[in-house]
């Protein structure tokens, strides 16, 4: 009987990273469709929308190409070890996205506009995000794991 052979994720596969770099190319598509809209309205609203999925684009990019170069190049990890030396500044950037929470929360129970009301909810979302996301380093930093990508 052959010895079962080692599984290899999905990730791996050249098919994958082909994948990430076709979605990488539609990014490029919406940032420079982005650009085109900004320069075309005069709409702050519709400007200030555009500048948003243009970073977030620009960010998608960045976090794709990562994901690739940790696949083929050297492994991603997070170590605690790595963190330990940010804790406090990272908890002081928790406090402060814990506040930016409430407040946007507490602008948006007192607004009535629809426009504002749409502004403080993408803001308020984005806030606890990031909330989130600085929860999460500090988790692997108390459980003391490291976790590795591949």
């Amino acid at each position: 009987m052959k010895t079962a052979e080692k599984h290899k994720p999905m990730e791996m596969s050249e098919d994958f990273i082909n994948t990430i770099r076709q979605w990488q190319k539609l990014e490029d598509d919406t940032i420079k469709n982005s650009e085109d809209l900004i320069a075309k309205s005069k709409n702050p609203i519709v400007q200030m929308i555009m500048e948003m999925i243009k970073f977030d684009s620009q960010k998608h990019k960045v976090m794709q190409q990562l994901l690739i170069d940790g696949l083929t190049k050297e492994p991603l990890h997070l170590n605690p070890d790595e963190l330990a030396p940010l804790a406090e500044e990272m908890q002081r950037h928790i406090e402060a996205e814990s506040k930016s929470v409430q407040l946007a929360s507490k602008a948006l129970e007192q607004s009535e506009l629809f426009v504002t009301r749409y502004i403080l909810t993408l803001l308020l979302a984005d806030e606890a995000k990031h909330h989130r996301l600085l929860g999460d380093l500090n988790e692997v930093m108390l459980k003391r794991a490291t976790i590795f990508v591949t």
